[in-house]
């Protein structure tokens, strides 16, 4: 089957949106026609949509008099009734599940992408926010289109382009990348991919990555790729190049019931001491996040080793001092 450029080069639940919109004007689509606005290939991800949207309250009825799947009168598409607040929560499902892959995912990401696009519509601005306990993406509905379009990307095996602005000096660049998974790290989203002509996958910011597109162009994933891996030396989203050390991170009494309860990333090692805190030792290739993560207690933890580690905390802690003097 041809699909039409618009719908080829969409998201999943842009596709689930048009498909709505056009149940809410027409109140009846042609089956070719979901296949196209869904860009679907087979019989089964058909059927796992329709029985979502008949669970969503807009169950489809074949006619075969003029071949159309219809809605019925009483169902109606707008004003769903989902808090358009918990989008964030909801995208962070979405990219949690992608994480599982195989059948699991093809079979749930049908089940929130069809939340999601009802959600978009009751609130086509992302202008809905909800206070919440923890940090969550200062997003806008492009924000949310260029999330959507990764996670599409990256289930479909397509390239994903994009313009992308750097951190150090603002300069936009072009970029092209085989999308392998998005993450999502203490309310921020990056897509972890392999930049056109270069083998190793890097994390790209979403906040940063503009005109995002889908791209005709399909890739066969590295088996031997995963992210889990990649950020296995990691406090969180930054790996570097140079070798791996143990950092030795105590905690006193005061915020060792804080840390102790979870574990921690690149986490090798805790040892309970008789003072009432508590050690850990992380397997890492960089130091900013730990070192950031430190200092967030206020004095209630330092760096034990290695030496350069300890340097590292003194230095940011001096630049705190020099902060808070000016």
């Amino acid at each position: 089957m041809t699909l039409p450029a618009a719908d080829a080069r969409t998201g999943r639940v842009e596709r689930i949106i048009e498909v709505l919109r056009v149940l809410e004007r027409e109140r009846k689509i042609t089956k070719v026609r979901l296949f196209e606005l869904l860009h679907v290939t087979s019989q089964s991800s058909f059927k796992r949509v329709k029985a979502e949207l008949a669970r969503a309250g807009l169950p489809l009825t074949y006619n075969r008099t003029d071949a159309h799947f219809h809605l019925p009168e009483s169902a109606s598409v707008a004003r769903y009734g989902i808090d358009a607040r918990t989008r964030a929560q909801l995208m962070q499902v979405r990219a949690t599940v992608a994480a599982l892959g195989g059948p699991a995912y093809d079979a749930l990401e049908e089940v929130l992408a069809v939340l999601e696009a009802r959600i978009a519509l009751d609130d086509p601005d992302a202008a809905a926010v909800v206070t919440s306990r923890h940090p969550q993406p200062r997003a806008d509905a492009s924000f949310w289109t260029a999330i959507d379009r990764a996670l599409t990307a990256v289930r479909e095996h397509r390239w994903l382009s994009f313009t992308y602005a750097r951190t150090a000096g603002g300069e936009r660049d072009e970029r092209a990348i085989q999308p392998y998974a998005v993450h999502a790290h203490d309310g921020r989203y990056y897509v972890w991919g392999i930049v056109e002509g270069q083998h190793v996958p890097k994390l790209f910011a979403v906040d940063r990555m503009e005109a995002v597109t889908i791209e005709y162009d399909t890739f066969v994933p590295d088996p031997g790729l995963n992210l889990d891996d990649a950020l296995h030396f990691s406090f969180g989203t930054m790996v570097g190049d140079g070798p791996v050390q143990n950092v030795v991170v105590s905690v006193g009494p005061e915020a060792a019931a804080f840390v102790r309860c979870r574990r921690w990333p690149a986490e090798v090692h805790i040892e309970e001491r008789g003072d009432g805190s508590v050690a850990f030792t992380f397997a890492l290739t960089r130091l900013e996040e730990v070192v950031a993560w430190v200092l967030s207690f206020g004095g209630a933890a330092t760096i034990e080793s290695p030496p350069s580690a300890r340097a590292a905390l003194l230095t940011a802690a001096k630049r705190i001092l020099q902060l808070g003097s000016s």
